[in-house]
């Protein structure tokens, strides 16, 4: 018998009558929860029983992972969710809740994954609070509230690969699946200013299809673009991913070459110009093309080396096409 006169077999039966209530109480609040907070993703709250270890939550929570109430143990321990955390996420997720518990931070928000039970992975956004320390100011209990944020991890992932698809076609150039002239004039401001402080060779090549405007004015602009799209396709061939190629000007091609003197940049030059000369092209033509080469000098302004290769490139289609000059 107790101090109050109650039996033990009464305290007993109030002690499960007052857990049958808490589960009501509990099951109800559940409910409204889902009624009242029916954001997307929304798990419901949770509270976490520092002392004993113990976390009653929204069974949307285990739920949305693949478990049911049945297959949950009757405590439920912090654990059964931790030990399920991706473990690339699980050290920061640990770091950030003990950094929390000792104080040092207000609230304990982290994302991370967490394994379902079909062994695909959630992403989690979980929020929560000390609410209650002890005089020591150790934790005694926590609240908060968990959201699945797995879809919307999905849309931004694929955003950003859509993202970084279309930036790289924007450095493309979708006739001669060469570099853009914005992204030429980039990189080669780059190489000038590497060549500058680092003391390094540096060429230059331009490369013009010799009567250009002939085949446009004969053929039209469709066969005019196919032929600068083919040499596009030879130079990216002989070129690979040594050097950087793309577009100076319209029918103007650039082949910028690091730390390789002008001799080296002549030997890139001829072997293209002679894949031109031997490629076949959909007109009743011989199709050829004229090259420039150019070295840095150290006193030279980007503009300088540029216009002086071009110089070059005009001098030689002048007279008669089909060479590679220095």
């Amino acid at each position: 018998m107790t101090s109050d006169g109650q039996t033990t077999e009464e305290l007993l039966q109030e002690i499960e009558s007052l857990k049958r209530l808490n589960k009501e109480l509990l099951d109800t609040f559940h409910e409204t929860e889902r009624l009242e907070f029916s954001w997307s993703g929304n798990l419901g709250q949770w509270f976490w029983d520092f002392r004993r270890n113990e976390v009653i939550f929204n069974p949307m929570k285990a739920g949305a992972l693949g478990y049911t109430e049945e297959e949950l143990p009757e405590r439920v321990p912090f654990e059964f969710f931790t030990d399920k955390v991706h473990p690339d996420d699980y050290d920061r997720v640990m770091d950030h809740m003990r950094a929390h518990l000792y104080g040092e931070l207000p609230v304990w928000e982290v994302k991370y994954r967490i394994k379902a039970k079909d062994g695909s992975w959630k992403v989690y956004q979980d929020r929560g609070k000390v609410t209650e320390r002890s005089e020591e100011g150790k934790p005694l209990f926590l609240k908060g509230i968990v959201f699945d944020v797995t879809e919307e991890e999905r849309e931004r992932e694929l955003l950003k690969e859509n993202n970084l698809t279309l930036k790289s076609k924007m450095k493309i150039d979708s006739l001669t699946s060469l570099y853009t002239r914005s992204v030429m004039l980039f990189e080669l401001g780059k190489s000038v200013n590497k060549a500058k402080n680092f003391e390094q060779a540096l060429s230059v090549i331009l490369l013009r299809v010799d009567n250009q405007t002939t085949y446009e004015a004969e053929f039209g602009t469709i066969v005019s673009e196919e032929i600068l799209k083919e040499i596009g396709h030879v130079i990216k061939k002989v070129v690979g991913e040594q050097y950087l190629a793309g577009r100076s000007r319209e029918t103007v091609f650039m082949v910028i070459l690091n730390d390789k003197s002008a001799k080296e940049a002549f030997e890139v030059a001829e072997a293209i110009r002679k894949e031109v000369a031997d490629t076949f092209f959909t007109i009743p033509r011989k199709v050829t093309i004229s090259a420039a080469v150019s070295t840095f000098e150290p006193n030279q302004t980007i503009s300088e080396l540029t216009e002086g290769t071009r110089e070059k490139l005009m001098n030689a289609q002048r007279q008669g096409g089909n060479v590679t000059v220095l």
